[in-house]
C-alpha cells in the first residue's frame, strides 16, 4: 500500500477483514458502521479494507468473489437525487473491473440496464440538480455511460428499452440488477464521508441503500460516519430526539474507530516546518520529539497537519532569522491552545497571569484559563516536567511576592514556562525570572515574538 500506516490500523482493518469474511460465507445481507470522529482515518481504513480484499481475488476466476462498491457520498451531495450516483459507480465499477466482468453479452445487458436506469434518474432529477449547481447531472456521469455504448444498443434493440419509464420502475430495474449480482459475488457497498453530506443527503443515501439492499442476500454494507454528526442531522430533519432508533433501521451494529497511536515521529513527518529552527541556538538535552507528541495528544491526525501548516505559513510571514527548538514548541503549543481548545487569554487584558490564577505551586493549572471548556491534553504532561525543575525560590522585602528562579542549567521545560508566563500579563504575587540571562539569552525575548505569532493564528482561525 503507498499510504503509510501512521496509526496502526493494520489490527483493526483485519478484524474488519475476518468480520466480513464470516458474513459474506452465509450469505447474509447486513449494513454496519465505521464510528469515528473526524479526521481518525475512516478513510485511509475503507482504503485499507478494500485493498485487501482485492488481493485475495484471484484473476482467473470471479466466483465468489467480491465485488466492491466505493461511494464516496461527499463527492456527489451536490446531485439530487443519490441513486444517480449510486448507478454511475456501478457502471464505473464495472467497466474496470475487467477479471470479475470479462467482456460478453451479460455485460452488456446489464451496462444496457444501468443506462436506461441513469436516463430516467436524468429525466427526473436533473433539472433539479443543475438549477442547484449549475451543472447539468447529465455531465456528471458522462464519464460512466461513455463507455458503455454498445450496450445501450443491444439492449435498446433486444429488450425494447423504454427510456421514460417511472422511477419506480427504474428502482424496480436496479434491484434486479443488484439480485443477479449477488446469486454470484459478494457485493459490497463502501461508502464514506456520509456525515461530512448536507443533512438531507445524507438521509437520503441511507434510504436509498436500504431500499436497494433490503430483502437480499449476499450484500453488506459498511458506512464510516461520525455517529454523533449524523444523529444531528436526523435530529435536524425529523426534529426527534431519540435518533439513535432511527438509525437502527438502517445500520443493524458499529464497530468503534478511535484516534489511533500514532507511530511515525512528528519530527520526521513535519521535517519541513521543524527545518525553520535551529537546534543549536538553544542546546538541550530533552528529547524533543516526546514535547511534540505532548503537544499534539488527542489531536487527530488530519487537525495536526492543519495545524502545523498554519504555524508554517504564519512562521514564514512573520521572522527571517531562524528561532530556537523551544520557540518552536511554543508555535504549535499556542496553535493547539487558540485552535483546537479556543483559548485567546494572551489578547485578554484580564489573562489568566494577572488574575491571580497562575500558580506555579500547583503547576497544573499553567495551561488552563476560564475560556477552555476542555482542560488540555497535555496538561499532566508538562506538570509533572515543571514539578522536576530545580527552582529557586526567592523573597525580597515585600513577602507576598514569589520569585522562581529558573536553574542555570539550560532546559526545554525552563524555557517553556518562562515564556509562557511573560507572554501574559505579569503577575503580581509569582514572578518567573532568570539568575543568569546569558544561559537563556536565545529565549530571554521570545516571548515578545510569539505574540506576533498568536496574533496571526487567531486571525487565520
Amino acid at each position: 500500500m503507498d499510504k503509510l500506516d501512521i496509526l496502526q490500523r493494520d489490527e483493526f482493518v483485519k478484524q474488519l477483514e475476518r468480520m466480513i469474511e464470516n458474513i459474506s460465507e452465509n450469505k447474509v445481507s447486513t449494513c454496519f458502521a465505521i464510528n469515528g470522529k473526524w479526521g481518525c482515518g475512516k478513510t485511509f481504513v475503507l482504503d485499507m479494507l478494500q485493498e485487501r480484499l482485492e488481493e485475495k481475488q484471484s484473476e482467473q476466476t470471479a466466483d465468489n468473489k467480491y465485488f466492491i462498491i466505493r461511494y464516496n457520498s461527499w463527492k456527489y451531495d451536490y446531485y439530487s437525487e443519490p441513486l444517480a450516483a449510486i448507478v454511475a459507480e456501478l457502471m464505473t465499477t464495472i467497466e474496470e473491473r475487467t477479471a470479475l466482468f470479462p467482456d460478453s453479452e451479460e455485460k452488456q445487458k446489464i451496462l444496457g440496464a444501468l443506462y436506461g436506469i441513469s436516463i430516467v434518474l436524468l429525466t427526473v432529477f436533473g433539472t433539479v440538480a443543475e438549477v442547484g449547481t449549475g451543472l447539468p447531472l447529465k455531465d456528471g456521469i458522462k464519464a460512466a455511460i461513455e463507455g458503455c455504448k454498445e450496450g445501450q444498443k443491444n439492449y435498446k434493440e433486444k429488450y425494447n428499452y423504454d427510456e421514460y419509464l417511472s422511477l419506480r420502475k427504474a428502482i424496480e430495474e436496479l434491484n434486479v440488477v443488484l439480485k443477479d449480482l449477488s446469486e454470484k459475488y459478494r457485493i459490497l457497498f463502501l461508502v464514506d464521508e456520509l456525515d461530512r453530506c448536507m443533512p438531507e443527503y445524507a438521509i437520503k443515501v441511507l434510504e436509498r441503500l436500504h431500499h436497494l439492499t433490503e430483502g437480499k442476500t449476499n450484500i453488506i454494507t459498511v458506512i464510516s460516519m461520525d455517529k454523533d454528526q449524523l444523529k444531528k442531522s436526523v435530529e435536524k430533519i425529523f426534529g426527534i430526539e431519540n435518533s439513535d432508533k432511527y438509525l437502527e433501521k438502517f445500520i443493524q451494529f458499529e464497530v468503534k474507530l478511535d484516534y489511533g497511536d500514532v507511530s511515525e515521529k512528528i519530527t520526521d513527518k513535519h521535517a519541513d516546518y521543524i527545518a525553520l529552527f535551529d537546534n543549536d541556538k538553544f542546546p538541550f538535552k530533552e528529547p524533543i520529539e516526546e514535547c511534540l507528541q505532548a503537544i499534539f495528544k488527542e489531536v487527530d491526525v488530519r487537525t495536526q497537519e492543519q495545524l502545523v501548516k498554519k504555524s508554517m505559513i504564519a512562521h514564514k510571514l512573520l521572522y527571517n532569522a531562524k528561532k530556537d527548538y523551544s520557540f518552536m514548541c511554543m508555535e504549535l503549543l499556542l496553535s493547539v491552545m487558540i485552535c483546537v481548545y479556543k483559548d485567546e487569554s494572551c489578547f485578554d487584558n484580564l489573562s489568566f497571569a494577572s488574575n491571580g490564577s497562575f500558580n506555579i505551586d500547583f503547576f497544573g493549572n499553567v495551561f488552563i484559563t476560564s475560556s477552555v471548556i476542555k482542560q488540555p491534553a497535555f496538561v499532566e504532561f508538562f506538570t509533572e516536567k515543571f514539578k522536576k525543575m530545580d527552582f529557586v525560590l526567592q523573597k525580597n522585602f515585600d513577602e507576598t511576592i514569589k520569585f522562581y528562579v529558573l536553574p542555570q542549567k539550560v532546559g526545554l521545560y525552563g524555557a517553556i514556562l518562562y515564556s509562557w508566563y511573560w507572554l501574559h500579563e505579569p503577575n503580581p504575587s509569582v514572578v518567573v525570572q532568570m539568575e543568569n540571562s546569558f544561559f537563556y539569552s536565545p529565549v530571554l525575548k521570545g516571548f515578545e515574538e510569539l505574540k506576533k505569532f498568536a496574533e496571526m493564528i487567531k486571525m487565520m482561525s
